[in-house]
């Protein structure tokens, strides 16, 4: 009877023993005892390649000029680009050198575009230099040197309501510089830029003498552009968007020319830009494009 007992016990013993090697676990994948490992580096993985696009992220360095407008606060700064105020980002380097810089200075400067988290069509622009090329507002122009300006940069244009960048060469005037796109030439000695694809696609630059008279300039616009047709001023929406803050716009159109005559300041310095554009298949780029490189001017050293 003890010794049947005794069994008993043994065999008792002996079951709660593989019981509690059951408890204990064992790998949820038995043919790969690594898996469970595997599953927590794939788990972090994932997240460290979350945290990873978290980071704005930046394309490559632009060049471009523009006038200054001022300091939005002291982080962020509005700077005329091509003719349209945009908002830029900045450190409290540049931020110390904007605040140096008076309104209506024509600007060299350089910046990023960086995608904000959770909306990547959404870009932000970050100022990686900024440079005064004049003093406008003190009444003393400072011109820039042509070896000091880049001898390309890209630039945005508008055409047939698409947005797209594209590279402009540096072409030297009378007193200035601008930059050319493909397809286009610059005659230095006339002062003209022209489209490759038709010279009578052309504008004829004008630096303007200090004090000029807006009122003066008008009327002898509007005499000559009448010989073409009936001569409107415009301003606002009525013209081309990075034209808006011409300080005299004209325009008169015939059977198969349009003519404009233009009068802007870019960086202190007055220009007067007479524009023929016939009536043709390359008139709806001619336009956007001429545009563009007009309001790229930069006064520099006669």
């Amino acid at each position: 009877m003890n010794k049947h007992t005794k069994m008993i016990g043994i065999v008792t013993v002996s079951l709660l023993a593989i019981s509690l090697a059951a408890c204990s676990g064992k790998p949820a994948n038995p043919g790969n005892p690594g898996n469970e490992g595997n599953g927590s580096a794939g788990n972090q993985v994932q997240e460290n390649n979350g945290s990873q696009t978290t980071p704005e992220q930046a394309s490559e360095t632009k060049q471009a000029v523009g006038t200054f407008v001022g300091l939005i606060d002291n982080h962020s700064v509005e700077i005329k680009l091509n003719g349209v105020p945009t908002a830029f980002q900045m450190d409290e380097t540049l931020s110390a050198a904007a605040q140096e810089i008076a309104e209506g200075t024509a600007v060299e400067f350089e910046y990023v575009e960086k995608a904000i988290e959770g909306d990547p069509s959404v870009k932000q622009l970050v100022l990686t230099k900024l440079l005064a090329a004049g003093d406008a507002a003190a009444g003393t122009k400072q011109d820039a040197a042509v070896a000091d300006l880049p001898s390309a940069k890209t630039i945005e244009v508008e055409l047939e309501g698409m947005k797209e960048e594209r590279t402009a060469q540096l072409a030297q005037g009378n007193g200035y510089a601008l930059y050319t796109f493909d397809g286009f030439s610059f005659d230095a000695k006339a002062n003209r830029l022209m489209m490759n694809y038709d010279n009578e696609y052309h504008v004829d630059i004008v630096k303007l003498p200090a004090g000029y008279n807006v009122d003066d300039l008008a009327e002898e616009a509007k005499a000559e552009l009448s010989k073409t047709g009936q001569v409107e001023e415009r301003s606002g929406d009525e013209i081309y968007e990075s034209m808006r803050d011409a300080s005299l716009f004209l325009i008169a159109s015939g059977d198969k020319l349009t003519r404009e005559y233009i009068v802007k300041d870019i960086g202190g310095q007055g220009y007067a830009f007479k524009i023929n554009m016939p009536h043709g298949e390359a008139s709806e780029g001619f336009g956007p494009l001429a545009y563009a490189s007009l309001n790229s001017i930069v006064a520099t050293a006669d």
